[in-house]
């Protein structure tokens, strides 16, 4: 091999090497590709999308530990993908085979939250909803059903939800969200294993260290014929923010619905 041509070699071997680093670094710091496996968020994310999840959003973290370079505190209203021990349906991180779940935060550290008759309760407020429209909705038995599909306003962030009629869901008495601890609800709210069920009568809490990053965006979307859902590449998952707060409490148990 002539001395141009081992430069060549040596300068490909440099890129190579250098794009490796360069990727274990994104994927380690930065950016996280995530896969929908269930339909415990639609209608905001249905079975077959792709996200990319920003691991940087709350902060840096030394890979394979729980210590942070920066942090920040996660927001109510934040999609979110966190580890959880216990049952359920769980996603992947592509290639790293850990069991990760994606919810949508719903109250953060000392917030006070009760759930009944489908309707969450924040610091004493009614989470209210808006009728949208009908919804055909499949659930995890197969039967199909007609689901409501409101606009909630979670005390200043308004998404999607969906609800089943005639479903009333658990009942959780007011209890206090504690210091580090976050509140994760599906947005399909009657076809949802979360905070609501994982310790129940209590609410299950979820720590700030197990949360892994925050959903930022769909990059693909299979339906399940597998074909491209064109519409749905792109749509950022941002919560839209706005200024109602609700009912309180001692108004929706006087007859206010929500």
């Amino acid at each position: 091999m002539n001395d141009a041509a081992q430069q060549v070699w040596s300068f490909v071997k440099t890129m190579a090497i250098a794009a490796f680093i360069a990727f274990f670094c994104i994927r380690g710091f930065v950016f996280e590709p995530f896969k929908i496996p269930s339909s415990s968020m639609m209608p905001t994310l249905h079975i077959g999308d792709y996200l990319i999840v920003s691991k940087f959003a709350y902060g840096n973290r030394l890979p394979l530990t729980d210590f942070f370079f920066w942090e920040r505190d996660p927001k109510r209203g934040d999609i979110v993908v966190f580890k959880r021990n216990g049952s359920g349906l769980p996603g992947s991180f592509f290639g790293l085979g850990k069991t990760l779940f994606i919810k949508r935060i719903v109250a953060v550290p000392g917030d006070r939250i009760a759930y009944n008759n489908q309707t969450l309760f924040i610091n004493g407020r009614v989470v209210t909803t808006e009728d949208l429209s009908k919804y055909d909705l499949t659930l995890p038995n197969g039967k199909q059903v007609q689901a409501d599909l409101k606009k909630e306003n979670l005390l200043g962030v308004e998404h999607e939800i969906l609800r089943v009629p005639g479903e009333a869901g658990p009942v959780l008495a007011e209890t206090v969200v504690r210091e580090g601890m976050y509140v994760m609800v599906g947005d399909n709210r009657d076809n949802s294993l979360d905070s609501r069920f994982w310790q129940w009568p209590s609410w299950g809490f979820v720590p700030k260290e197990d949360i892994m990053g925050r959903a930022e965006f769909i990059f693909w979307s299979w339906d399940e014929n597998w074909k491209p859902r064109l519409e749905r590449i792109g749509n950022g998952l941002r919560a839209h923010m706005t200024i109602g707060l609700g009912q309180t409490l001692e108004d929706a148990r006087g007859g206010a619905t929500a």
